[in-house]
């Protein structure tokens, strides 16, 4: 076979190659070694080519940085980290299963769930819509499927991409644009109605803020309408939930997604949210007059509705 092919030393501590290199014909440049390790009893060269180191494009994150964006929001500030950067980076990481996931935990529920939040505005065909954290457009498409003319805000790009794809198949109408909720970029008394999805939550330290910037972008007499996870009243139910959301939902999210971490996040989000009554209470104190909730699917979700003052 020729001279003698250079071996991997595995009883020294950095496993460097020892022994003589193999020959290589007069005038080819050496190849210098770049760490590959052969297995016991393989040739090193060209029965083990060496891989080439791939090179990051411009903007992608490294390994650690991509790891650092599946930490939840909550773990992230008790880290002193900023929370809603983190839920940002934890949406534009689920984008590409997002809706799977939602059709799935739900059990198709959450389309129900959509449409009587929009019942709920009680408004007219052509009145403008304002759906806050609109994520992948579910409930502005469903209010546009209403006759109202929506526009769609979140701070995630990736869901933003979607929820246009998702519009230009439907053929429905949607305005949507990267935005804060606590710092919406319209001027007062913009909309006839303002709506959102499973949002609260994550936007939990600025809240009343996010309730105030919906008051300020309604006209008076405008109605708001929000879906948000309720702990169930009756005991069988909310042990059952438990055993659900708890056990399944995030073996299933890290199925369809690779990751466990949002989903138990999502667990404890609702476990610290508000009761509906005390929710209610902070649309009361942001503006809005005649605030009233109705539970869901056994007490598992709730839509409070309530009309701009």
């Amino acid at each position: 076979m020729g001279s003698a092919a250079a071996t991997v030393d595995r009883g020294t501590p950095t496993g460097k190659i020892v022994g003589r290199a193999a020959a290589r014909p007069a005038g080819r440049p050496r190849i210098p070694y770049s760490g590959t390790q052969a297995a016991p009893g393989k040739r090193v060269g060209a029965a083990c080519p060496i891989r080439p180191v791939r090179r990051l494009a411009a903007g992608e994150p490294t390994r650690s940085e991509a790891m650092a964006t599946q930490s939840a929001p909550d773990r992230v500030a008790e880290q002193g980290g900023s929370f809603s950067r983190a839920v940002q980076r934890m949406f534009d990481g689920l984008a590409p299963r997002y809706d799977a996931f939602n059709r799935w935990a739900s059990l198709g529920l959450d389309r129900r769930w959509r449409r009587v939040a929009v019942a709920e505005l009680g408004l007219p065909p052509g009145a403008r819509v304002l759906d806050v954290a609109t994520g992948t457009g579910d409930l502005a498409l469903a209010a546009a499927a209403a006759g109202a003319r929506v526009t769609g805000v979140d701070f995630a790009p990736s869901m933003l991409r979607r929820a246009r794809a998702k519009a230009a198949a439907s053929g429905r109408a949607l305005a949507v644009q990267v935005a804060r909720a606590e710092a919406l970029p319209f001027a007062g008394a913009a909309f006839d109605g303002v709506v959102s999805a499973f949002a609260m939550r994550n936007v939990r330290p600025f809240l009343d803020d996010v309730l105030r910037e919906m008051a300020r972008v309604l006209r008076p007499g405008g109605r708001v309408a929000i879906l948000e996870f309720s702990a169930p009243r009756a005991p069988i139910v909310r042990f059952g939930h438990a055993l659900y959301t708890r056990g399944l939902v995030p073996l299933v999210g890290r199925m369809l997604t690779g990751e466990r971490e949002p989903f138990d996040y999502l667990n404890r989000s609702i476990d610290a949210w508000d009761a509906p009554e005390r929710f209610g209470a902070r649309l009361a104190r942001a503006g809005f007059a005649g605030v009233r909730f109705r539970l869901l699917s056994f007490g598992t979700v709730a839509v409070h509705s309530g009309t701009r003052r």
